[in-house]
């Protein structure tokens, strides 16, 4: 067994692997596609942006709890390495695969000469994956693998056959309650941080992104003091 103390958390866990083959082999058909799409038609670019936001939903719930209890995170756990640093780097590495594949299609649009890869780097774009990349790996840390992203798409699917009127109002003007319905929306909804629909106000944008980040802080916070069983799991 590898020492914790020998390697780097985030080493270990690419070692370790957090992700299933068949998910990664699903991405990088999901590039491919992307990009011949975007050589085929330079303006394409939200439909591989959006296929990529759907692979994290799941990508990024990789679970931390389940593994850990199971021992299999038990090299870092008991090693040297402070536990707020394993988690950090347990998130990070969950997340890695869907960052990497979405600057990977943006770096194909920007030489194919597409004009929205600005907002798909430091936009309303890009803010909609730090959402999907913060908040399904939040919501799947005590979940088993992908569980966060099939109940984000549930909830998604609900609120589109359910309350369809809310994403249709969330690109309009609001008073401050209307801000913070839309920031709700746009957590639940992130896709419509993608196309070139009515602009979502910037201000709502940045109230779904601290909730999200406020609710990845927590969950990092409070694993501090979770209960892993390190040594006795009979």
């Amino acid at each position: 067994m590898v020492s914790g103390s020998a390697v780097a958390p985030a080493r270990y866990f690419f070692v370790v692997g957090l992700h299933p083959v068949y998910a990664l082999a699903a991405l990088l058909a999901i590039i491919s596609i992307a990009v011949v799409t975007l050589w085929m038609d330079p303006a394409e670019l939200d439909s591989g942006l959006g296929m990529i936001l759907f692979a994290q939903m799941f990508l990024a719930s990789t679970g931390f709890v389940i593994r850990a209890r199971q021992g299999h995170f038990d090299p870092l756990l008991t090693g040297t390495w402070r536990r707020g640093r394993v988690v950090a780097a347990h998130w990070a590495v969950s997340i890695a695969p869907g960052m990497a594949a979405w600057l990977l299609v943006v770096a194909a649009a920007w030489l194919a000469g597409n004009s929205a890869v600005l907002s798909a780097v430091a936009g309303s774009r890009a803010a909609g994956l730090a959402i999907v990349s913060a908040g399904a790996w939040a919501l799947g840390f005590a979940l088993p693998r992908a569980a966060a992203g099939m109940l984000w798409m549930a909830l998604l699917i609900v609120l589109v056959t359910q309350r369809a009127e809310l994403l249709a109002a969330s690109s309009a003007a609001a008073p401050a309650g209307g801000i913070l319905q839309q920031a709700a929306t746009i957590i639940i909804c992130p896709f419509l941080l993608l196309g070139n629909r009515p602009a979502v106000p910037p201000a709502a944008i940045a109230i779904a992104l601290g909730l999200v980040f406020v609710l990845l802080a927590y969950v990092m916070r409070q694993s501090r003091a979770l209960d892993v069983y390190l040594v006795d799991r009979t």
